[in-house]
């Protein structure tokens, strides 16, 4: 084979990585998307808020909803994080502590009970937000809450 050609079957492999690379970091984003999408809306629905109403959530639903995982994709991620494995860097620090440190300090502004913006806040501010609720009593009042079943029981008991 000629030096050309060698060089130019190096520049295809070297696009065609790329490609590939794009396409595995989108799929990625996609499927934390949709983790998101679904945690906020649990959340909305949970307090009582229309989901709709939140533009943000609106718009990741409607990418997630064209992103189809299978099997194969899957099989292919795992593949292409095998060979690119020695590429990573070695970080300090793990991607997912600083994911869920970034969480909390978004967070932290609504443990007093407030909500954000749901027209106009960013997809990861709502994600805060649904992961905070989980820290605070519910707000949509439920006759068993706060009621043992055990009551009648110690009722007798101290009666």
């Amino acid at each position: 084979m000629r030096a050309s050609h060698k060089k130019r079957v190096g520049r295809l492999i070297a696009a065609l990585d790329e490609a590939e690379r794009r396409a595995f970091d989108e799929r990625c984003e996609l499927t934390l998307e949709a983790v998101m999408c679904g945690d906020v809306r649990t959340a909305m629905e949970r307090r009582g808020i229309d989901p709709g109403s939140a533009r943000a959530l609106r718009q990741a639903e409607a990418r997630v909803a064209k992103f189809v995982d299978s099997p194969e994709l899957e099989a292919a991620d795992a593949a292409w994080l095998a060979a690119h494995q020695e590429d990573q860097p070695p970080d300090e620090e793990d991607p997912f502590d600083w994911l869920a440190d970034e969480l909390w300090r978004i967070g932290e502004r609504y443990l007093d009970g407030s909500q954000p913006d749901f027209r106009y806040a960013e997809l990861m501010d709502l994600w805060a937000w649904s992961l905070i609720q989980y820290c605070l009593l519910p707000a949509i009042p439920e006759a068993r809450y706060g009621v043992s079943v055990n009551t009648s029981l110690v009722r007798g008991i101290v009666e």
